[in-house]
């Protein structure tokens, strides 16, 4: 994704739900690594719905 794509509210709430998928991946004792791809973007799905809704 390319951040000048964005509008800037945008970018914002992007920027929290990354930063919601890794306090939750800390949580879990888990890094990056350990998920699939498909399974980071569940999360930030997740992780960007609640922050937007």
């Amino acid at each position: 994704m390319n951040r000048k794509q964005l509008k800037e509210q945008h970018q914002e709430a992007v920027i929290a739900a990354l930063g919601e998928c890794y306090r939750r991946l800390n949580k879990a004792g888990m890094s990056g690594k350990d998920l699939t791809q498909e399974g980071f973007k569940l999360m930030f799905k997740s992780a960007y719905k609640n922050l937007t809704h």
